[in-house]
């Protein structure tokens, strides 16, 4: 049996769910169901997803009160009938093959519990022209190829999340042995969840196969547009992880953790200060120094913020005189 559930968590996204529909009806691949998970729309999806159902009967309409897209996700894998699971967020697209493809690949190698391959991204109206980075200037791929378990993959993932949501097919037993997606992170939870797969055990499988390239939207409500939110998340989780991490036993990952977390707290801190909101940019030094215990630094980044405050201010007084 080689039942593929599609979980598609949706949250007013019903003028493009049809296409990320449409990319699952087209797959090679016919055994799937695809239960579209809808967190709460108020727009059109209720109806898109009901005449997606009537039309294919392997199409699930889900209703749920809005819970945010990782509780979208876990209801969909506790509805979930496949051996094999698959997302797709509302907005982004699947290539034919790709099911096709990488259930062939997993069933020739049974040590591999999350396969994946490689991602495009397009803008929204212009499907035909894609990047292999998210600022569509055609950088080189920002994701270094993960394989194996353990920390020769948590170390690249700690730095970045080098996974797309819907790049990986996964065997239900992953879920069964790390659990569901944390519903507390935000738009980091996919992040977290391959993070506790690679601690877990769970064997990761980067294979570049024909047709198996996914496909990202780039729109003004892509999640990753939103500067602060996503750097308010990746602090959550970093802090989120230390238990996690300890757990795994590996001090020098623990400490790496720890770096990118004063980093990111001190990038943070300092982009408040530039953009006036300087009561959070000093409680964000004030928690680095505490962290850090480099109190001196502490007083200088913010002796240097202030300065940078205070001739803004007379610049700005200076033009309107």
């Amino acid at each position: 049996m080689s039942l593929v559930s599609i979980i598609v968590p949706c949250r007013n996204y019903g003028a493009l769910l049809p296409e990320a529909l449409d990319s699952v009806l087209a797959q090679t691949h016919a055994e799937w169901e695809c239960l579209v998970v809808d967190d709460g729309s108020t727009d059109s999806t209720p109806a898109v997803a009901a005449r997606y159902a009537a039309r294919d009967p392997r199409m699930r309409y889900l209703p749920r009160p809005h819970l945010g897209a990782s509780a979208a996700r876990n209801h969909g894998l506790r509805e979930a009938r496949g051996r094999f699971i698959q997302f797709l967020d509302a907005d982004d697209l699947l290539p034919p093959r790709k099911l096709e493809a990488q259930l062939a690949y997993l069933a020739a190698h049974p040590a591999v519990d999350v396969v994946y391959g490689d991602v495009r991204y397009f803008r929204h109206g212009a499907p035909a022209e894609l990047s292999r980075s998210f600022d569509m200037q055609d950088s080189t791929a920002w994701f270094v190829p993960l394989h194996g378990t353990g920390a020769a993959v948590l170390r690249p993932l700690l730095a970045e999340n080098r996974v797309v949501i819907h790049a990986p097919l996964l065997r239900r037993s992953v879920f069964e042995a790390v659990g569901a997606f944390s519903e507390r992170l935000g738009a980091v939870e996919d992040w977290e969840f391959w993070l506790r797969c690679a601690a877990g055990g769970q064997v990761f499988d980067y294979q570049d196969l024909p047709g198996t390239c996914t496909l990202v939207r780039v729109h003004p409500r892509s999640t990753s547009q939103d500067r602060a939110r996503v750097v308010a998340n990746v602090e959550r989780l970093r802090v989120h992880l230390k238990p996690l991490l300890a757990a795994f036993g590996d001090a020098g990952l623990s400490a790496l953790n720890q770096t990118l977390l004063n980093d990111i707290r001190l990038e943070n801190a300092g982009y408040y200060m530039q953009h006036g909101e300087v009561r959070r940019g000093l409680l964000g030094f004030t928690r680095l120094a505490l962290d850090t215990g480099q109190y001196l630094t502490g007083l200088r980044n913010v002796a240097y913020w202030i300065r940078f405050c205070l001739r803004k201010a007379i610049k700005k007084n200076n033009k309107s005189i």
